[in-house]
């Protein structure tokens, strides 16, 4: 079966996503207004004495964001590099085999610190050495550094985190919000299922998912994010990244897969949430990082 939409429905979609996209790039240049920013051919200059790389996945050339010699050092040999919490994420051995040359250039790293299997695996393969495994730095902080006023729905609701997902899990997700009264809001991304799509910044992140009564998701930032705030959720790995820090976590009781019933995603979403418990790992994880 095939739906269309009509021209004007499309046109409405369109001028939506570049009106959200021309918010959040206010939002983005709004937060990027609080770093001090130098350009590469200035770190002498500066006397920069050591540059830290990371964290996220800039080590993944399938990533267009990513995709630049900046992110690997290759071209500063003069000063001191650590890689913190990098990631290749989903890059493909294809890739790797492509790009030697890039690869094989964090030789000239003094440290990496890898967030993930996958990319410790790639560490050792590449120079063979044993890399040691790090929290992202969204778990570095205590949450309470996360806390920026934004408006939040006044309704009761269901955050839902996603790039997308297939027509029966985005079932799951309105039957579930329907049968519970919830509204659905989108942060960021436009879904014609959600009942609102809100705009953000970084840093209210945390405060939209704080203020939410359940929370699906299927991206490592916002797994991230739903388990800091202890919210009893659903986790959709959509890559092996989000299956690694849910694990990493403790929380592997609520991961979801593609195919699972509306039972099983309802009685996933109201696992209780054990916050002493977790808080224990996450002090014993975020020590660990801390002192490396």
């Amino acid at each position: 079966m095939k739906f269309f939409l009509s021209k004007k429905k499309l046109l409405c979609i369109l001028l939506k996503n570049v009106y959200l996209k021309s918010i959040l790039s206010g939002n983005f240049y709004y937060d990027v207004k609080k770093l001090r920013l130098i350009q590469p051919n200035d770190i002498e200059k500066y006397g920069i004495d050591i540059l830290l790389y990371g964290s996220d996945e800039i080590w993944n050339l399938d990533n267009s964001y990513f995709n630049d010699e900046l992110f690997w050092g290759s071209k500063q040999q003069t000063v001191k590099k650590i890689a913190y919490a990098i990631s290749i994420g989903a890059m493909s051995e294809d890739t790797i085999a492509k790009n030697q040359e890039i690869c094989s250039s964090i030789k000239d790293f003094q440290e990496i610190l890898v967030r993930d299997k996958r990319t410790y695996e790639f560490v050792h393969k590449q120079i063979g050495k044993e890399s040691q495994f790090v929290c992202d730095p969204t778990i570095l902080a205590p949450l309470n550094k996360y806390i920026v006023n934004c408006s939040t729905p006044k309704e009761p609701y269901l955050l839902v985190y996603t790039y997308g997902v297939d027509k029966p899990l985005e079932n799951r997700i309105v039957h579930f919000a329907r049968e519970n009264n919830l509204k659905i809001v989108s942060p960021c991304f436009w879904h014609l299922w959600a009942d609102c799509v809100v705009e953000c910044s970084a840093l209210e992140f945390s405060g939209l998912v704080a203020n939410a009564n359940y929370v699906f998701t299927s991206t490592f930032h916002g797994t991230i994010f739903a388990l800091l705030n202890h919210k009893q959720c659903c986790i959709f790995p959509y890559r092996e990244k989000v299956t690694d820090v849910v694990a990493r976590l403790g929380e592997t009781q609520r991961l979801i897969n593609a195919d699972c019933s509306s039972k099983d995603f309802e009685k996933i979403m109201n696992i209780p949430f054990d916050t002493r418990q977790f808080e224990e790992r996450i002090i014993r994880i975020r020590e660990k990082s801390m002192a490396l």
